[in-house]
C-alpha cells in the first residue's frame, strides 16, 4: 500500500467522523458508495442503513437528538489490508465516542470497533460498508483466549 493510500483512508476516516460530529449530514453521506451500507451494534440491538437517503436520515436523527451536540468520535489504530487490485480493502479500528459538553472531566460513551469495506472511485477512497460494534461478546472472548493462552 503506498503512503498516498493510507493518508487518503485515514483522511476518509477523519472526514467521515467531522461531518457526523459537526452535522454536515450531506458530507456524511458522501463518504459512502452509491449503496454504501451502515450497521451500528447498540445495547438495544443492530441497526441497518442502505444507500444515500437512509444514511442522510440516520445522519438527520442523531443530529436532532438532544444528547448529540458535544458528542466526539473517535477512530484509531487502523489496521488496513488492500485487495491485490488496490481498488478496495478492509479497515479495522477501536471506537470511541466522548460526550464533550459542559465542564470536564467528559463521559466516554461508547467504547467498540470497526470493520470496514473500502472502494475507491474515480481515485477517491470511500465506504462500501461501515460496520460497528461494541466491545464486548465475541470481540471479548476472543480477546480473553489470547490472554488465558
Amino acid at each position: 500500500m503506498s503512503a498516498a493510500d493510507r493518508f487518503a483512508i485515514e483522511d476518509l476516516f477523519a472526514v467521515f467522523h467531522w461531518a457526523l460530529d459537526t452535522g454536515d449530514v450531506e458530507g456524511f453521506a458522501d463518504c459512502f458508495v452509491d449503496g454504501g451500507r451502515m450497521r451500528l451494534q447498540s445495547q438495544r440491538g443492530e441497526l441497518r442503513y442502505r444507500g444515500r437517503d437512509e444514511l442522510i436520515a440516520m445522519a438527520e436523527t442523531l443530529r436532532a437528538w438532544d444528547r448529540f451536540p458535544g458528542c466526539q468520535h473517535f477512530a484509531g489504530q487502523l489496521l488496513i489490508e488492500l485487495d491485490d487490485d488496490g481498488q478496495a480493502g478492509r479497515a479495522r479500528s477501536f471506537c470511541l465516542v466522548a460526550e464533550s459538553r459542559g465542564e470536564a472531566p467528559y463521559a466516554l460513551r461508547f467504547a467498540g470497533r470497526s470493520d470496514d469495506r473500502l472502494r475507491r472511485r474515480n481515485g477517491r477512497w470511500l465506504f462500501e460498508e461501515r460496520q460497528v460494534r461494541l466491545w464486548q461478546g465475541e470481540s471479548m472472548v476472543n480477546h480473553l483466549l489470547l490472554v488465558d493462552d
